[in-house]
């Protein structure tokens, strides 16, 4: 019997007591390879970026919104990505743009769209 595929926990998903939904979301050209986890917020041109602190966040346009399901590559141009509307993570296993930290507002944010974000196992 051939293999099709093979699963790998990276401990992102931090409980089933809330439902996991997906969709799908255009990243803005120019983010580059995201990985997984990784924290998105919509800019002014209504396309999804790596959350960061020059896109206002607290803002409606810069609030944390979804995280990434799959990687994704829009280095050259504008790409579809899978995420996660709704559902439970591990905090620290999310990524933001370097040398960004999540904020309160962030995660108020995410709270409010369905993400909730879960303190635990060790990075």
């Amino acid at each position: 019997m051939a293999v099709i595929d093979t699963f790998k926990s990276d401990n992102l998903i931090a409980g089933s007591g809330l439902p996991l939904t997906g969709g799908t979301v255009v990243v803005k050209s120019g983010e580059g390879e995201l990985k997984r986890g990784s924290v998105l917020m919509r800019n002014s041109s209504d396309k999804f970026v790596l959350a960061n602190e020059s896109d206002t966040p607290g803002t409606p346009l810069g609030s944390a919104e979804v995280i990434l399901a799959a990687d994704v590559d829009a280095t050259s141009a504008d790409a579809v990505a899978e995420v996660y509307l709704t559902g439970e993570f591990f905090e620290n296993y999310l990524i933001a743009a370097e040398g960004y930290t999540l904020t309160e507002a962030d995660k108020v944010s995410l709270k409010n769209a369905g993400i909730y974000l879960v303190a635990g196992i060790e990075a």
